[in-house]
């Protein structure tokens, strides 16, 4: 009788200790689950910041690569808001035209006097929608709304001159 009396003295601190590694094994698993949602949106945000300001960066070195009297002009073609960029290469007017089409960011480059042709511009990135407007004659405002709602917003003063709208 004294035997039994033993295992079972020595089975209770052995199933205390079985429940305590349980335990510690649900709440790792359970850790590393929050953890792994935790950094799933956190990557996600970033994806999402880093597709906004690559949008405004391009936009506004677009601007002030172009930022000369008279080459930058607002205009609407097709009934699509689109930027105008204007230079002279060789002598001959050549423009860069920056505009959303099908949902893609765009940008076309070609001789002033050819038409104008959405399709044929390069996809750039997604965004939404994407409008153009003059606060002042010297301050264009870009707003860009991206494919999860975000809008966002670039003001961009212009050094050589006013901007010219155009329709």
């Amino acid at each position: 009788m004294n035997s039994k009396r033993v295992s079972l003295s020595h089975s209770m601190p052995s199933a205390f200790l079985f429940l305590l590694i349980g335990l510690f094994a649900v709440c790792s698993l359970t850790l590393t689950l929050i953890g792994t949602r935790v950094y799933r949106h956190v990557t996600d945000d970033a994806a999402g910041n880093s597709d906004s300001q690559m949008v405004l960066s391009y936009l506004c070195n677009k601007v002030r690569t172009f930022d000369t009297q008279g080459s930058i002009t607002l205009t609407t073609l097709n009934g699509i808001p689109v930027l105008c960029l204007s230079e002279d290469v060789d002598g001959e007017p050549y423009q860069t035209e920056i505009y959303v089409y099908q949902g893609t960011l765009r940008e076309s480059f070609g001789s002033a006097s050819d038409p104008f042709n959405p399709e044929n511009g390069e996809n750039l990135v997604e965004v939404s929608a994407l409008q153009f407007s003059l606060i002042s004659p010297n301050l264009l405002e870009t707003t860009v709304v991206l494919p999860n709602g975000d809008t966002r917003t670039l003001r961009m003063a212009l050094r050589a001159g006013p901007a010219q709208e155009a329709n």
